[in-house]
């Protein structure tokens, strides 16, 4: 599909969707199978929203750099030496070789390819071996900047140009977080799981955001929380999912000792997660990346202020395995073989 698809088109693969909460259906299954849709997802809310990168510890000191892989696009954020936050396509601007790779720190940024010199700023500053050619000035030659931006203690970006600021588009939730989590600026990164899920994006995002599902499938989740008070409430581009903690014991993990008491989770479209479950101040980020029409990667981050302590380093596999991405990653994947069953009987409808 290399124009957006018609008017037509898109009333045909919403036709089931109403603002009635109580009689909306799904899209039509080719929103969930095509490589079609897949590229408009890709291309027009992918690259124009904005998307979780990292905690902000990871370019907090002047000189720290984080490449990444935003809606297909490589992807270069740097602190430069005046401590401004800086994001670039990754790409040298003389044949379009990577910049940098992985994390770390650096004093410049130099083109492994032909030793193109930027300055962290993104300032060509070195071309060598180019002295004698007519009309080129390093001094007009630039890195090509993206959007990026400090939130709630984590950095996003946007391939947008003219997109709203996030603190704008998301109007209350920053201030939400901050007061659910208010040391988490102070938090450290401990742990990371992956997870490859053979299904489109929108079906795991669809099986997160609902929890009609938990009693069946998290039943360890359901004795965690006190779900006579989880309640979810929706404003603008993000949507909140709040509960007290359980009263008795539970068979997730251990909470003897908790300082939080609230399930506090935040939604924020399209892509991205932030919870703080009950026990020990913490906060874990769900990343979700579509990288095909039916392939999703999914990472949780886990960040806490004792990130080392044994117990800490145990939990994110118990919240894994017992409360959340488990089982749904697994249900995800069986909607998935249900919404291609469906589309070759009704021919995508």
């Amino acid at each position: 599909m290399t124009d957006l698809p018609s008017r037509e088109q898109f009333a045909t693969i919403g036709a089931g969707y109403s603002p009635d909460v109580s009689c909306s259906m799904s899209l039509k299954a080719d929103a969930y199978t095509d490589p079609a849709w897949y590229e408009v997802d890709r291309s027009e809310i992918i690259a124009r929203n904005w998307q979780w990168v990292c905690h902000v510890e990871k370019l907090r000191a002047p000189g720290s750099y984080l490449a990444a892989e935003i809606a297909g696009r490589p992807i270069a954020l740097v602190r430069d030496r005046e401590g401004v936050l800086r994001a670039f396509y990754n790409v040298c601007k003389h044949r379009a070789h990577h910049l940098l790779s992985g994390e770390g720190t650096a004093s410049r940024i130099m083109c492994p390819y032909h030793a193109w010199v930027y300055r962290l700023d993104g300032q060509l500053v070195r071309a060598p071996e180019t002295e004698n050619l007519s009309g080129f000035d390093a001094s007009s030659i630039c890195l090509d900047e993206v959007q990026v931006t400090e939130f709630s203690g984590f950095v996003f970006v946007n391939l947008d140009p003219d997109a709203v600021p996030l603190s704008q588009a998301s109007e209350n939730l920053e201030t939400e977080i901050r007061h659910w989590a208010p040391d988490i600026e102070e938090l450290t990164f401990g742990h990371r799981l992956s997870y490859d899920i053979k299904s489109n994006w929108k079906n795991v995002v669809d099986n997160f955001l609902e929890c009609y599902h938990c009693p069946i499938a998290h039943k360890d989740f359901c004795n965690l929380v006190d779900m006579d008070t989880y309640e979810v409430t929706t404003h603008g581009i993000y949507s909140s999912h709040m509960a007290e903690a359980g009263q008795g014991a539970n068979t997730a993990y251990d909470v003897s000792n908790a300082t939080v008491r609230t399930h506090a989770v935040w939604w924020l479209w399209p892509t991205t997660c932030f919870m703080r479950y009950p026990g020990r101040s913490s906060m874990i980020v769900l990343n979700i990346i579509p990288v095909g029409a039916d392939r999703t990667l999914e990472t949780y981050d886990f960040s806490s202020r004792r990130p080392s302590r044994m117990k800490w380093r145990r939990m994110p596999s118990a919240i894994s395995t017992r409360c959340c991405s488990a089982k749904t990653s697994t249900s995800s994947k069986a909607c998935r073989r249900g919404w291609q069953r469906l589309r070759s009987l009704k021919g995508g409808s």
